[in-house]
Order: structure tokens, then C-alpha cells, then sequence
């Protein structure tokens, strides 16, 4: 829980932040502040300061449920992911000085594993690998960043809604997702990274991104775990990536104004 507050709390600093900035970087054709909404944002969706990316990573998340062992003297154990992938893509414009958006899809895949939960360190209940749950995303982020975004190297926070689809391989008879629906959830993201120029055109973004979620366990046709009487069901599932993201900028970079020097016979 400490790793989430720590988002949200760097999400919202860097949202808000707004930095003092040089004469050369406003001299840029792009505005800090809208100004009117026609010509200062819906112009700039028209612009050339759109961007596609890809990206790739790993992800956690919290644990799915607790269960009491089929003999109660045994103990409990946890239903849990271990580290899984995340690749994905996307593609964004930045309308405003120090302001986004972007619209990404990503795909995860995650093993399932149960653990032992008795608190003296037992691997009596442990079971690697009783399937695979896999899910796909599309997101659609507002993005603050804290320099202005030609800046070479910018940290930034998102805020953002995101849609989530469930699928799971079941490799055990102790997790199945037959009868199931496809679970679905709608839910909020926070993100904080940091951008870093490489060329011209091409940039990197390296960045860790909290989201939350229904748990696919629980609910009406939700995946099911047949490995005994569920103790705690949580409604709620946090998941946790660490990114890192290719991106390549449309159009051209404008140089700053630069006021002529007058010469004086």
C-alpha cells in the first residue's frame, strides 16, 4: 500500500506543478493556457504535435483470494499472480505547453500461483502455475507534464479512465473459468514517469502506473478456485506496471524567436 500512496501522491504533485519557465521555450507557437477553446485546443488536435508509441514492461498486483485447505489443520493459502508482461501502444497529441492526451492499448499476461498463508514461512500449500489469467486494456489518459513537453528530459503525471477484459487458461482442475463471463471493469489510473529526449524525433518515457480494478474472482460468473472455503474475497484488485515506452513525434520541432540585434552606426 505504501508503493500506491506514493503514486497517487507523485500523480498529483506532478499534475499540478507549473514551473517557471525561459523566454526561449514560450516563445513557442504552442500556449501554456488555453486561452479559447476552439483555437488553442481543438486547432491543436489538428496539429502536428501528435505521437504513437509502444511500450513494454512488467506488472503485480494484489492477491485474488484467501482459502482455507480442504483439511482446516493445514492451514490457509492465497491465490495470487506472480510478475507478469505488459506490451501495449498507443498515441497521443500535446495541445498545450505542458498538457496531453493519449489513448493506449495494452495486453498482460500473468501465472497463477497458490501460496501458503499460515505466517511461519510454510510451503505445504504452495501450487506453481494452476493457469495463466491474461487481460486486455484501453485506456485514455490526460497528461500534465512539469516542463514543457520539448523539454530533454520531463517528468510528468496522468490521470486517466481505462476499461479492462478478463480471459483465463486454466491449467488446473482448481481454477476454471468455464461458465464464466468475460469480466469486465471500468476504473481510474494514475501515472508518474519521466520523458527523456533521444533524437529529434524519438523519445522514451520510462514510468509506473497504478490502477484498480473489479477482482475477476468475485461476482456473478466470475473465474472460480476450487481450492477450498474462501476466507476473504476482496471486490477490489490494485495492479501495479513499470514501463517502458518507444515514442516517435510527428511534424517538427519549432525553434525559438529570436529578437534581432540591432546595430547602431
Amino acid at each position: 500500500m505504501l508503493k500506491s500512496r506514493w503514486l497517487v501522491v507523485a500523480s498529483i504533485c506532478s499534475l499540478i506543478a507549473t514551473p517557471t519557465i525561459s523566454k526561449a521555450q514560450l516563445s513557442d507557437s504552442t500556449k501554456a493556457e488555453a486561452q479559447d477553446f476552439v483555437r488553442d485546443v481543438l486547432r491543436a488536435l489538428l496539429g502536428p504535435n501528435w505521437n504513437l508509441f509502444a511500450q513494454g514492461g512488467a506488472t503485480t498486483s494484489d492477491r485474488f483470494l484467501l482459502q482455507q485447505a480442504a483439511n482446516p489443520i493445514d492451514g490457509q493459502r492465497a491465490l495470487e499472480s506472480a510478475t507478469g508482461f505488459a506490451i501495449g501502444g498507443g498515441a497521443g497529441v500535446d495541445i498545450l505547453l505542458r498538457t496531453g492526451f493519449r489513448a493506449s492499448y495494452t495486453y498482460t499476461s500473468s501465472t497463477l500461483n497458490f501460496r501458503t498463508n499460515n505466517g511461519d514461512g510454510s510451503k505445504a500449500l504452495n501450487i506453481d502455475d494452476v493457469g495463466t489469467l491474461k487481460s486486455q486494456t484501453m485506456a485514455l489518459e490526460l497528461i500534465r507534464y512539469m516542463l514543457p513537453w520539448r523539454a530533454s528530459i520531463n517528468p510528468y503525471g496522468t490521470l486517466g479512465i481505462q476499461g479492462t477484459w478478463w480471459l483465463l487458461d486454466g491449467k488446473s482442475p482448481l481454477v476454471t473459468g468455464i461458465g464464466a463471463a468475460t469480466p469486465f471493469s471500468v476504473s481510474p489510473l494514475f501515472s508518474f514517469g519521466f520523458q527523456f529526449k533521444v533524437i529529434q524525433k524519438f523519445s522514451g518515457r520510462l514510468e509506473a502506473t497504478l490502477n484498480s480494478g473489479h477482482n475477476p474472482f468475485t461476482g456473478n460468473r466470475s473465474f472460480r478456485s476450487f481450492a477450498g472455503p474462501v476466507i476473504d474475497e476482496p471486490t477490489g484488485l490494485n495492479r501495479t506496471s513499470f514501463r517502458l515506452a518507444a515514442v516517435y513525434h510527428f511534424g517538427r520541432s519549432k525553434m525559438p524567436s529570436v529578437t534581432p540585434t540591432v546595430t547602431h552606426q
